[in-house]
């Protein structure tokens, strides 16, 4: 998915504007530097990239992975901490 494919699915996924902002704020943290404001280590990714979390609000989370190797962070799910974890 290309960064306006994904533009356009937050704003699907995510039509209220205080939330989708806080959401992309969180995405600009992790883009100045993904390992600074990850909330703590959950294993690693299907090609063994170490995976984190960051909160958006108290229920939503960022679920991703960083290839450090190639300066990549893959975003592998954001919702509630329910959809996120599979909890």
């Amino acid at each position: 998915m290309d960064r306006k494919e994904f533009i356009g699915w937050l704003k699907r996924n995510f039509p209220q504007s205080k939330l989708l902002r806080l959401i992309l704020e969180k995405l600009e943290l992790m883009n100045e530097d993904p390992f600074k404001y990850a909330r703590e280590k959950l294993g690693t990714d299907k090609y063994g990239n170490p995976m984190f979390s960051i909160d958006v609000t108290g229920d939503i989370r960022i679920l991703y992975s960083v290839d450090s190797k190639n300066c990549i962070v893959f975003i592998w799910e954001i919702g509630s901490h329910k959809k996120v974890y599979g909890r």
